[in-house]
């Protein structure tokens, strides 16, 4: 298994994240989520780990899935931009119409060519993209960790129980956005080559 560890940041696009959006979480969660997000980030960053932010996009067409989700986070709409108080920087940017971030297959590959192997999730929403996205992670071999404070949902009650249920599929813990990280998250790994910057 590749050593590399990366932050996966989930959909922190402003329909999920502002209260004004299309389809939000709880605003209870949001401050906390961010703080534990750009925390996570900046963390990620100092110890040269990818960051790497996925993003619903979804198709103006796909009307009956479009209807369930208010028209959120449709490609090019003002809601699927990326929330200002979100981390901004990142190393790649992947769009998605599905759930999971690897139902785009240059993640996968992106991954791949920059030896990762253990991947951090932080992002919304806790029941629906993120337990995809790591459902589909941990059947591909990677080693998937859990930015709890950094994950939030449509309710306290939606988050505990979706994170529940990913820590018994083998989920582990992060430290990453934690106060005193653990000192296995604190040991810095090498760089990889030089990453591109593919975001929009």
């Amino acid at each position: 298994m590749h050593q590399q560890h990366a932050l996966l940041l989930i959909d922190l696009q402003i329909d999920f994240l502002d209260a004004q959006g299309r389809l939000p979480i709880s605003q209870l969660q949001v401050p906390a989520l961010l703080q534990s997000a750009n925390t996570a980030s900046q963390r990620a960053a100092s110890m040269a780990w990818p960051i790497v932010a996925i993003g619903n996009e979804f198709s103006l067409w796909d009307l009956a899935a479009n209807l369930v989700r208010r028209f959120a986070s449709l490609k090019g709409s003002a809601g699927s931009h990326w929330d200002p108080r979100a981390p901004q920087s990142r190393d790649a940017y992947f769009a998605k119409q599905k759930s999971s971030a690897f139902t785009n297959p240059a993640l996968d590959r992106w991954l791949q060519a920059h030896h990762v192997g253990h991947l951090h999730l932080a992002g919304v929403k806790a029941g629906a993209c993120v337990r995809a996205t790591a459902k589909a992670a941990l059947r591909r071999g990677y080693r998937v960790y859990l930015i709890e404070q950094a994950i939030g949902d449509d309710s306290d009650r939606a988050r505990s129980s979706a994170l529940k249920a990913l820590r018994k599929l083998g989920c582990e813990p992060s430290d990453l956005a934690a106060k005193t990280p653990n000192p296995v998250d604190s040991v810095p790994h090498p760089q990889t080559s030089m990453l591109q910057d593919t975001a929009r």
